[in-house]
């Protein structure tokens, strides 16, 4: 029988890489687990895309299945053969049947054969299967490259991680590697911590001790926050870490992480504390909100206020304000008015507001009483909308209190709206409520003054 196979392999042949691909989409997606999750364990799979890819990227919905059964023929059972040897890592032409994939059409069905093909070649020859994703571009170089990235660390994640070292530095690459090392801690901790600790690159180095450092604690936060604190010198790189380490406890055990983080030095102590109600505010931002009173109302009466407080207000404000803007806008109303911590988290909740509605935001803003409030207000949404509508940005400039304030703001607008509409900036500033001498040196220092009459007294001179 096994004689016969290679003649059987060879009369099917000239057809079944052609149809590889579209087998690929009929095989079952069950081996990516599709439990539903609570809040926080949704919140710990947030933080393993690589670890959670098959369940996330080679998922197709039932009704989608079912569009894409009806329009291909049934495969004989030849060709199921001929895919289970794919799937246990037969001798395969990888390359050519990722030519064929990327032959077809783009969209969900070319994204999922693209999936199966890194996550079987990443388990036979990781080195070839990267090879050929640095061909591609966009989104298909990055799925396919965690894929096979997630397969070569099962096997080999010092030289996973090692390869990721030699990427171009970006952002994509810090979150391989933190992910990578937070896998790699997961079955082997010391080795994952120690390739870690020594990396020069300080950048590198704080991404993977930061996953190093989730791993652990998931099961022990108590050691993998005495090894933060202990072991981390360098202020940066130690507040990061903390921050992973705080979130981890929190989704275990809230209030012990919150007692934790109240113990610490300060620095680390707003850092751990601004993670957990991050943590809380994603799930609970009323919780969160609460637990920030109480961390406010234990603010010393005199003397400055340490920004980290900002921070967290600010923390709570941006999640809130993404789902429920108008009850983060009458929390943040609320706050204390020193260290700008109510300037800074209305001027969040603007943000986000002006994201979802820009209308309704608007209308809040003049709502509020001439202040320091409503001039941060106001200041977001000059530099959210100086790029997009000129217009709109230089008279919310204009509605400032404060003269300095209002002067620079002004000056910034009419700066960039000159570029790309000098007329229409030159008549802004002609019609603008300002004092003689600051229309005179901003039409100077821009190039907006009035053009001089031509000499014949006729209309005024254009550029």
């Amino acid at each position: 029988m096994f004689r016969k196979a290679p003649l059987f392999l060879v009369a099917i042949g000239s057809f079944a890489i052609g149809v590889a691909a579209d087998r690929f989409l009929l095989i079952s997606s069950e081996e990516a687990a599709t439990k539903p999750a609570d809040p926080l364990s949704q919140t710990t799979r947030k933080s393993h895309p690589i670890r959670e890819r098959a369940e996330t990227t080679s998922s197709v919905s039932s009704e989608n299945r079912s569009s894409d059964s009806e329009a291909d023929s049934t495969p004989p059972d030849e060709f199921d053969r001929l895919i289970e040897q794919i799937e246990r890592g037969q001798p395969t032409n990888f390359a050519a049947l990722g030519r064929t994939i990327l032959s077809m059409p783009s969209g969900p069905q070319r994204r999922h054969a693209l999936h199966r093909l890194a996550s079987r070649w990443g388990r036979s020859d990781p080195q070839a299967a990267l090879r050929w994703s640095e061909g591609l571009t966009g989104r298909d170089h990055f799925a396919t490259m965690e894929d096979i990235l997630r397969h070569w660390s099962d096997e080999d994640p010092a030289a996973a991680a090692d390869y990721v070292t030699q990427l171009p530095g970006s952002e994509h690459t810090m979150h391989l590697l933190r992910d990578l090392s937070h896998r790699w801690a997961e079955s082997d901790r010391s080795g994952a911590l120690e390739w870690s600790m020594a990396l020069e690159n300080p950048a590198l180095r704080m991404r993977a001790i930061r996953g190093v450092a989730s791993s652990w604690a998931e099961n022990d936060p108590a050691g993998a926050a005495r090894f933060t604190t202990d072991a981390l010198q360098t202020v940066n790189e130690r507040h990061h870490v903390i921050e992973a380490v705080a979130r981890r406890w929190g989704e275990q055990d809230l209030q012990g992480a919150l007692e934790w983080a109240r113990g610490l030095e300060d620095g680390d102590q707003q850092r751990a504390t601004q993670s957990v109600l991050r943590l809380v505010a994603e799930h609970n931002p009323s919780e969160a909100a609460n637990i920030y009173q109480d961390i406010a109302a234990e603010l010393p009466q005199n003397g400055p206020v340490s920004r980290e407080y900002r921070h967290m207000a600010q923390e709570v404000a941006r999640v809130w304000s993404s789902s429920d803007p108008v009850e983060a806008a009458q929390w943040a109303l609320g706050l204390p008015e020193r260290g700008s911590i109510r300037r800074e988290a209305v001027g969040d909740v603007t943000e986000q507001w002006m994201r979802i509605d820009s209308m309704a935001a608007g209308e809040w803003i003049n709502s509020l009483p001439a202040g320091r409030t409503r001039d941060g207000a106001s200041e977001r949404v000059v530099h959210m909308t100086t790029n997009s509508d000129p217009r709109t940005a230089f008279a919310w400039a204009q509605s400032l209190s404060e003269d300095h304030r209002r002067f620079g703001l002004m000056h910034h607008t009419l700066t960039e709206w000159s570029v790309v509409d000098r007329p229409a900036a030159r008549q802004a500033l002609s019609t603008a409520d300002l004092p003689a001498e600051v229309r005179q040196r901003f039409g100077e220092e821009l190039g907006l003054a009035p053009a001089p009459a031509s000499q014949s007294g006729g209309e005024p001179a254009t550029e």
